[in-house]
């Protein structure tokens, strides 16, 4: 596991704790977040909050990432934007392994004829 996902293992943890040990759930966003995410990224978080229809009140284009973390609002939305990244990850991982173990083995190349055309020969 790569030293970005550890830190943001530990903040998210920090971030669930938190919420677990009080009973007020005040919206809010772990300031920490804004060096781990790119403009695109925060983008991609608002985008799905709203469904991929951004309120027009919301002009992206000209706010900046503290801006944009405060659109996102909720801790809540990071943790599931990047959740989900990573079980895509994992998935195509296994994708992968799978692949590799079901491809079908190559005949050797020892100069033999298949079956198959050793019958078709025959039939001249």
């Amino acid at each position: 596991m790569d030293d970005t996902k550890k830190s943001l293992l530990k903040i998210f943890s920090g971030i669930l704790k938190r919420r677990s040990s009080t009973e007020n759930n005040t919206l809010e966003v772990t300031s920490l977040l804004i060096k781990y995410f790119k403009r695109k990224e925060l983008i991609e978080i608002i985008t799905s909050i709203y469904n991929g229809s951004i309120p027009k009140e919301y002009n992206l284009v000209e706010m900046e990432n503290e801006e944009l973390l405060n659109v996102i609002a909720d801790d809540m939305f990071v943790i599931s934007y990047v959740t989900y990244n990573w079980s895509k990850e994992i998935l195509e991982k296994r994708k992968e392994v799978k692949t590799v173990k079901t491809e079908p083995q190559k005949p050797k190349a020892n100069g033999k004829q298949t079956p198959q055309t050793s019958k078709s020969n025959k039939s001249d």
